[in-house]
């Protein structure tokens, strides 16, 4: 059996980082999983916590899927795009709690980019097959 991989250390007192419009735009930007059109750059990483910003070109997708013990979290920066079956524009935010499937779809004709941030849980989620109904513990 392999161990598993270790987390990065977390950091959370950090540093300063200040960076122009100019030198984000100039960031290395990375193919996203092997998706055409879709890119990334990582702003600031303390363990597993990430702050970065997608972009979407023209006709590019984020297909549908799960982040189980993690949020996310979205601020469309520049164009449209529907995410959860809403179509959401410049200025839009929006909140993913874990496990709820999400994608990218439907890129308006100038692309979309999108500030967000990957914030995994720190305590697991309580059991689903809990002997507890919504009564338990209740008066009466």
């Amino acid at each position: 059996m392999s161990s598993p991989t270790p987390r990065a250390p977390r950091d959370d007192r950090g540093s300063v980082v200040l960076q122009t419009s100019s030198e984000v735009a100039a960031r290395r930007w990375k193919e996203l999983d092997d998706q055409p059109g879709v890119t990334h750059t990582v702003l600031w990483r303390s363990g597993d916590v990430v702050i970065g910003m997608i972009r979407l070109e023209p006709g590019a997708e984020n297909p549908e899927h799960v982040h189980q013990a993690a949020h996310h979290h979205f601020f469309l920066t520049q164009g449209e795009a529907t995410i959860l079956g809403r179509r959401l524009d410049a200025g839009s935010y929006a909140h993913v709690p874990p496990g709820t499937p999400h994608g990218v779809t439907d890129v308006g004709p100038e692309g979309c980019t999108f500030f967000y941030s990957y914030r995994p849980m720190e305590l697991a989620p309580a059991p689903t097959d809990s002997p507890m109904d919504d009564d338990w513990g209740a008066p009466g």
